[in-house]
């Protein structure tokens, strides 16, 4: 069951979430609970799980997409992410709060972009075909800084949303930070907005 959302508080949530590079839903999550800013921050580093009575994850955050002067998605408004914040906790191991994975927006497939290069947008795509030449070893001179993620820091990984009797209704893709991206986790609380299947 959704709740109501005020348009007061959707703009505190996306100021809260870009002042603090947390996912929107994290942020709406806070701002719902009875928390208050003098009870200091709401992030822990990642090996400090707290004992808070929100749920915790993982969760690494990326810069935002240097569009330059292309015109950005009209579904993610650019962010590259689904528009409603969906977002799925892959569990981890050693006692270690879920790792956060956002859905990625189905529109732009990652770039964050309107429109879309048909020799290859030079951009990261879930579509491989979208990326022609981007990743291609034979242009550079030195090694890519991560052999895993190209230097991306994530990689894309293809999930499938079931209904309740099991058949698939939706592809989806989930942006999975790279290993080379684990000093820059951080534990964030919320009841995010989250997708099973």
């Amino acid at each position: 069951m959704s709740r109501h959302v005020s348009n007061d508080l959707k703009r505190r949530a996306r100021e809260l979430a870009h002042q603090e590079r947390i996912p929107y839903s994290a942020a709406l999550a806070r701002l719902r609970t009875s928390r208050t800013a003098d009870q200091g921050p709401t992030d822990t580093p990642a090996d400090r799980p707290s004992r808070f009575l929100l749920p915790e994850y993982l969760y690494v955050d990326f810069p935002p997409i240097d569009l330059r002067e292309a015109r950005p998605c009209d579904e993610c408004d650019g962010s590259g992410l689904d528009a409603e914040g969906r977002t799925f906790a892959q569990p981890s191991d050693g006692g270690r709060p879920p790792l956060l994975l956002e859905v990625v927006c189905s529109k732009c497939e990652g770039c964050g972009r309107a429109e879309h290069d048909p020799e290859g947008c030079g951009h990261p795509h879930t579509d491989p075909d979208m990326d022609e030449g981007l990743y291609d070893d034979e242009d550079h001179d030195e090694e890519p800084p991560c052999y895993s993620c190209a230097g991306r820091e994530f990689n894309y990984m293809q999930g499938m949303l079931s209904d309740d009797q099991g058949e698939p209704v939706e592809i989806i893709y989930l942006r999975l930070p790279c290993g080379c991206t684990a000093d820059r986790m951080r534990i964030i609380h919320g009841d995010l907005i989250e997708v099973s299947g």
